[in-house]
């Protein structure tokens, strides 16, 4: 029951987060609450921020489809302590957004192990059925 009860008020919680308008503010914080809920591994939030065609191209070179991310993400091949924006630039054109920072980031890797990370990233939202949702991703590492 009680989990139950989390669930949907993580969905609740989740869908406010990503009820907006097409404004920079509110692309803002479609990607801070992307990094909440991927660090929460909260999957229908997932489902909401992330668009059916996205592309996400890693800093690594590998490259996933939404399916394939999400897939990562609850197998713990991507798992994710911390992500946190030291900056960030958002712009919206019309009902197109592109953020653009350096992210200091922890993976946790299978065995426990946590290991930061510094990514320069761009990556780029539409704003479809209501809400901002990410179409495209590509990070660089950067020297910490």
């Amino acid at each position: 029951m009680k989990n139950s009860i989390l669930t949907f008020g993580l969905l609740c919680l989740s869908l406010c987060v990503f009820a907006q308008k097409a404004d920079v503010a509110s692309l803002k914080d479609a990607e801070l609450g992307r990094f909440k809920v991927m660090i929460a591994k909260d999957r229908a939030a997932l489902e909401a921020v992330l668009h059916k065609d996205l592309v996400y191209f890693h800093s690594g070179g590998n490259t996933d489809t939404k399916d394939s991310y999400i897939a990562s993400i609850f197998s713990g091949k991507s798992s994710y302590v911390s992500i946190v924006p030291v900056e960030i630039q958002t712009r919206v054109y019309g009902k197109t957004g592109i953020n653009t920072g350096v992210l200091n980031l922890v993976n946790l890797s299978a065995d426990g192990k946590e290991t930061p990370v510094k990514l320069r990233f761009t990556d780029v939202f539409v704003f479809d059925d209501g809400r901002w949702q990410m179409v495209s991703w590509q990070s660089l590492k950067l020297t910490n």
